[in-house]
């Protein structure tokens, strides 16, 4: 299983790992970060766990949510079973959780867009495809932006299931007039259980990303591509950097 620290997403400092003392502390484990569903008011992580806050140092409520991205401590284990927990909430992201998009029920392009994002993480866990994705947005018009993952039977072949992000951002890209817009992080999840009726396949993923730069992202874009095994049981709890390459011969944009 990889695993990677969030601090770049979270911003928490690593004194928090420091509260207490050893002797008096008896937290099972402090910064545990996954993603899950809420069912009937409590949460229940990808991996099995059940997750009941019992305290809470963040305003987000996760009873209003669907899906959602954690950080907590695990306080203690409920007695009597083996995998729930009471947890102190210091963080909740609402993730967008959407059903793919079939290419037969003929979506058009002008609907789906062929706008660039920034695909900053990438991870499977729960039956689902999950991403952390950067765009620009108007900071005065609080457009919403459109986002699909894209299936075809026809993309099938030698046990490689073909999936392609689209995003309509309804104009709101980099380019001129950059001091109008600011970039945010949303949390999208793709359910693909279903899709994959087989124990192991591979998974090709294709999407337009904005040309990273040093200090930022340049309003350039390429094609992208990142093929990596699925087995079924499979389980990442927190995100690894995405390691995508160019297509070959693609054009800029």
């Amino acid at each position: 299983m990889k695993r990677l620290t969030f601090k770049r997403i979270f911003g928490i400092a690593a004194a928090i790992m420091a509260i207490t003392s050893c002797a008096k502390d008896e937290t099972l484990r402090y910064y545990n970060v996954t993603m899950g569903n809420v069912v009937e008011g409590r949460f229940i992580s990808d991996q099995g766990n059940i997750f009941n806050v019992t305290e809470q140092l963040c305003p987000e409520k996760i009873d209003t949510m669907n899906r959602v991205l954690v950080n907590c401590d695990i306080l203690r284990q409920t007695a009597g079973t083996t995998n729930e927990y009471d947890v102190r909430l210091t963080q909740a992201f609402n993730v967008l959780a959407k059903e793919t998009v079939a290419a037969s029920s003929n979506p058009s392009d002008e609907t789906l867009g062929n706008d660039p994002i920034h695909l900053e993480d990438l991870w499977i866990s729960g039956g689902y495809i999950n991403m952390s994705i950067i765009i620009p947005v108007k900071t005065t018009e609080g457009r919403k932006h459109l986002i699909n993952l894209v299936f075809s039977d026809d993309d099938i072949k030698d046990n490689t299931y073909r999936f392609t992000i689209r995003h309509n951002a309804y104009g709101e890209v980099l380019g001129l007039n950059n001091g109008d817009k600011m970039l945010v992080r949303q949390f999208v999840s793709f359910p693909i259980a279903k899709l994959i009726n087989k124990d192991s396949a591979n998974i090709d993923l294709r999407w337009k990303g904005y040309k990273t730069i040093p200090g930022g992202l340049s309003s350039e874009s390429e094609d992208y591509i990142f093929n990596r095994g699925y087995l079924k049981s499979d389980f990442e709890q927190v995100p690894a950097r995405v390691t995508g390459k160019n297509i070959p011969g693609s054009m800029s944009i």
